[in-house]
């Protein structure tokens, strides 16, 4: 199908013509009618899949420029996709600039925002907890939304936001289009959708656990010792320009691109709890390509859109068949073709085989070896010095008790009785004096 088929006005076919699109994705061939004609809709896509453009087009075709309130919103799970959907509304805007789209996001100073707020803009592109933290300070008011996306929904489940989705939807008009864009058919999406949507027609584009056709797969068996020393190995002999290195814990992301760097690789690392404008700096050097090599959690790379890059490294464990399609599907975009390699570790192997049986994947078992040169991150030296305490004894407790400590230990036992005798008669003064007292 292509775009002229569908009943878009002329403005929008042109901004899509600039974007250089011509035939319509299977998701937008199957969403964008439906949304056009005021349906709730769940749509069960993959990455990749043109997404953002289907619910982008019917939403833009919904706004009243001659109004200046709310009239979309679309909440997402984290910065980098607002951003990225906010640039693609500007894209299909591009002849018809009077459309007002306005990202709200954590990470950034809110006084920022409140002030771009009073642009009065039409689409509010969010997440969910800042758009919570707007709605209590009455700086954005969602009275009159007329379609409201989910885009990403069992993501945003995934990070703890079921709550925070079912409050703002509430605070939404009860006339409403309400679309839920999903890569997975989690049961919490469909309680979501038969809670929040009125008779949501149910659209599947691919499978969910379809094999990405355009990525040749293998795996390597390697202890988890040696992943490191593996990793350099693979991306010093294959060569490849852009590399996206997918690790499970967000504390150790900055450690690994630290030891690709001591190696000689231009990589750096993509956490959650980095700033916006770290991120964005990330995030604009993998896209120039003066980062090689991106070490990204799975909930940081929501939202990546390069379509170079040329290998994808699982170098832990994707939690499920869905997680290892997204990750994959990050290469072989675009017409192009990529490789994916996944790092297995003995103990690793039952829920790799269990992914690979799922997904119905062909994937090739290689064998590579630890670098020779490999190099593993030093820790720094202490600053300072580390002494040993010493034994507590009477003179330490009476310091902790910030009293002065006694005179030093007498040479002699005349000399001790002596002492002992002197403290014996001060101790008597002092409970004769407080006797009188009393």
């Amino acid at each position: 199908m292509i775009f002229n088929d569908l009943p878009i006005s002329e403005s929008i076919l042109r901004g899509i013509k600039r974007m250089n699109f011509t035939a319509a994705t299977p998701v937008q061939s199957k969403a964008i009618r439906p949304m056009l004609d005021g349906k709730d809709i769940v749509v069960i896509a993959p990455t990749g899949s043109g997404k953002t453009a289907a619910f982008g087009i019917p939403v833009m075709e919904s706004i009243d420029t001659q109004s200046d309130v709310v009239q979309a919103l679309v909440l997402c799970p984290t910065r980098e996709l607002a951003l990225q959907i906010v640039e693609v509304f500007r894209d299909l805007t591009a002849y018809k600039r009077e459309i007002r789209v306005q990202a709200v996001y954590g990470g950034e100073p809110i006084d920022r925002q409140i002030k771009a707020l009073k642009n009065r803009p039409h689409i509010i592109v969010a997440t969910p907890g800042r758009l919570i933290d707007h709605l209590g300070r009455r700086t954005i008011r969602l009275g009159q939304v007329g379609t409201a996306v989910l885009d990403e929904a069992d993501r945003m489940l995934d990070m703890g936001f079921v709550h925070d989705m079912k409050l703002i939807l509430s605070e939404l008009p009860k006339e409403r289009q309400t679309v839920m864009f999903s890569a997975t058919m989690a049961p919490e999406v469909m309680h979501i959708a038969e809670q929040f949507q009125r008779h949501a027609e149910t659209i599947r584009v691919g499978g969910e656990q379809k094999p990405v056709v355009s990525v040749t797969q293998y795996y390597a068996e390697v202890d988890t010792k040696e992943k490191e020393a593996t990793l350099v190995e693979l991306l010093n002999e294959k060569r490849y320009k852009i590399a996206l290195v997918f690790i499970s814990r967000k504390h150790l992301a900055k450690k690994l691109a630290a030891t690709l760097q001591d190696n000689g690789f231009r990589a750096e690392a993509l956490q959650g709890n980095m700033s916006q404008p770290a991120r964005n700096r990330v995030m604009a050097g993998f896209k120039n390509g003066s980062i090689d090599i991106l070490v990204a959690t799975d909930v940081a790379a929501r939202g990546i859109d390069v379509e170079n890059i040329d290998v994808v490294v699982n170098y832990d464990m994707p939690q499920d068949p869905d997680s290892y399609i997204h990750r994959i599907g990050r290469t072989g975009r675009a017409g192009k073709y990529g490789d994916a390699y996944t790092l297995v570790a003995p103990s690793e192997s039952y829920d790799f085989r269990s992914i690979v049986k799922k997904t119905n994947a062909t994937v090739q078992l290689v064998t590579l070896s630890m670098s020779p040169s490999f190099q593993p991150r030093k820790r720094k030296p202490s600053p300072y010095t580390v002494t040993p305490a010493e034994p507590t004894t009477k003179i330490g407790e009476q310091l902790r008790k910030n009293k002065p400590a006694p005179a030093a230990k007498p040479a002699t036992q005349a000399a001790a009785q002596k002492l002992n005798s002197d403290q014996n008669k001060r101790r008597r003064r002092r409970r004769s004096r407080t006797a009188s007292a009393r």
